[in-house]
């Protein structure tokens, strides 16, 4: 079983250091050792979590004893950090964006292929139990022919200064959309935001998403106070519609409605109810870091690897061009 170093225990750092702290516990993984430039920070949780812990992350750089880290670092340092743990031989998972630049994401993907190590981005939601049995529904034909995907992210509170709602929350429905209808990119995409504190960055942002037979629409925004928090998916199919509340991760209702036609005109509804389906909890984020810790020991590709983390990155940026131009942009014109 691996040793495991978190790099940033921020936030979400501070997260991943108790989730590998379980699975220590639990034998999934040898040893843990946390490291975060504010040394008293990592003193504390190192403390508290009676795990081994630093303040320079350069000292794992050579410690043969470290096979894999997690990054959980700014995002504008990604690029830096997880070039030297790939180049150090280490297996790597970094948070999403994976970079916020197209070029450095293309080159952590590259540098991974020829180190022969294991890259992953953390988009945390590909393992939510409400997703995963969302995708085996449409894989199996459940609600018919996917017609439209909509996600709502909005709550009320100080906006980021490292990122705008883009990056910070319209990734997770860039790559949540995608993987869901098995597609690399939509054909296309238009974004529109607004800036109303802060003029380098985005506070609120609609993005729209055409995949030919199916339509995406993404709503995020740090400045909406009416609903408290949302965090929602929903799918419509043409035999029923799916909705996933991801504030409530047991959970996956299914609306058993559909139009009917004759000679291709809607001419009623057939609404047979809804119906929930409850799932056994799992925390997103243990699933994830389990699913890290299984590939760095199997060498199988994980289900998030660098090229999901890639592509993220490449929509990302094509909605911040839609948003800037006003015009939609063809996902082939990035690659």
């Amino acid at each position: 079983m691996p040793k495991v170093a978190v790099v940033g225990t921020g936030h979400w750092g501070k997260n991943h250091a108790r989730v590998y702290k379980g699975l220590l516990s639990e034998g999934i993984i040898d040893d843990l050792v946390i490291c975060d430039s504010d040394g008293q920070r990592a003193e504390q949780l190192g403390g508290e979590l009676d795990v081994r812990y630093t303040s320079g992350y350069e000292e794992l750089l050579h410690d043969a004893s470290v096979q894999a880290v997690n990054i959980v670092t700014p995002s504008k340092t990604h690029y830096e950090i997880g070039e030297q743990f790939l180049r150090a031989g280490k297996d790597v998972l970094i948070e999403k964006p994976m970079t916020m630049d197209i070029n450095q994401a293309k080159r952590l993907v590259e540098i991974a292929t020829e180190s022969g190590r294991i890259l992953m981005v953390g988009h945390i939601f590909r393992y939510h139990a409400a997703v995963q049995e969302l995708r085996r529904m449409i894989d199996a034909g459940e609600l018919g022919t996917i017609q439209n995907i909509m996600g709502t992210r909005l709550h009320y509170g100080l906006p980021r200064k490292d990122m705008g709602v883009i990056y910070a929350l319209g990734i997770h429905e860039l790559d949540l959309f995608c993987h869901l209808l098995c597609v690399e990119y939509p054909v296309s995409l238009i974004a529109a935001e607004s800036r109303a504190y802060q003029q380098d960055t985005e506070e609120t942002a609609v993005i729209a998403m055409d995949f030919g037979y199916a339509k995406g629409y993404a709503f995020e925004s740090w400045l909406v106070a009416t609903y408290g928090k949302i965090r929602d998916l929903v799918v419509v199919g043409s035999n029923g519609s799916a909705r996933v509340d991801f504030l409530s991760p047991q959970e996956l209702y299914i609306f058993d409605n559909r139009v009917v036609e004759e000679e291709g005109i809607p001419v009623a509804i057939d609404d047979r109810g809804k119906r929930k389906i409850s799932l056994p909890y799992s925390e997103p984020l243990t699933e994830e870091l389990k699913h890290f810790i299984s590939c760095t020991i199997s060498r199988q590709t994980p289900l998030s690897d660098g090229i999901v983390g890639l592509r993220a990155v490449v929509m990302a940026e094509a909605a911040l061009r839609s948003a800037r131009t006003g015009q939609a942009v063809m996902l082939s014109s990035m690659l």
